[in-house]
């Protein structure tokens, strides 16, 4: 296998730095430094920080993508939304939350093609969830509040602000509570097979 080439590795290391600090939260300096090139070399693949960001947001985004994609529809959908969710608990009280949650406090002050991917991110999840609830509700789900389209909207928020408040509080009360919700909508028979 190839090592990164230096713009991979730009790319990698401001995922991880956004993912902690946010957009403000780190500059080309620190990037110079974790990759070992000069700055003017950083402004060589990416002109502005604005453009990493998009790239960085992209490569989140394709990364999420594969991992749901390789979900496979025909297990219960119990099983569908414990594989979904199972990355979100994992990464909750860490010291890196979503690349996309971690950017929106900011959303206002980014450029139109890094708020069109964070919008691009949100749409396929919340398109993804629902999918599964409109499969779950076909397998005998109880009847949902809202249109499984709008409540797949409530769930990822949920998630999203779990994720937050993992960090504020330092416990994954708040993810569980989300991922509660999801787990709620899926059919009875289906969770009772998986539990």
């Amino acid at each position: 296998m190839n090592a990164p080439t230096v713009r991979e590795q730009l790319v990698e290391h401001a995922l991880v730095l956004i993912r902690r600090r946010g957009f403000n939260g780190f500059s080309y300096r620190d990037l110079a430094e974790l990759v070992g090139v000069k700055t003017s070399s950083i402004h060589y693949y990416f002109p502005s920080k604005d453009d990493l960001v998009l790239e960085a947001v992209r490569e989140y985004s394709a990364r999420k993508r594969a991992l749901l994609q390789a979900i496979d529809p025909r297990l219960p959908c119990a099983e569908q939304a414990r594989q979904y969710l199972e990355p979100l608990r994992a990464g909750a009280c860490t010291d890196q939350a979503c690349v996309v949650g971690m950017l929106s406090a900011d959303v206002l002050a980014m450029p139109e093609p890094v708020r069109a991917a964070m919008q691009d991110f949100t749409r396929f999840n919340e398109q993804w969830l629902a999918r599964l609830l409109e499969q779950a509700a076909a397998r005998g789900a109880a009847p949902y509040p809202l249109p499984p389209r709008q409540l797949a909207q409530v769930v990822f928020g949920a998630l999203q602000n779990g994720l937050v408040s993992a960090r504020l509080f330092g416990t994954r009360d708040r993810i569980n509570a989300a991922a509660a919700l999801l787990a709620s909508a899926m059919p009875v028979e289906e969770a009772l097979a998986e539990a």
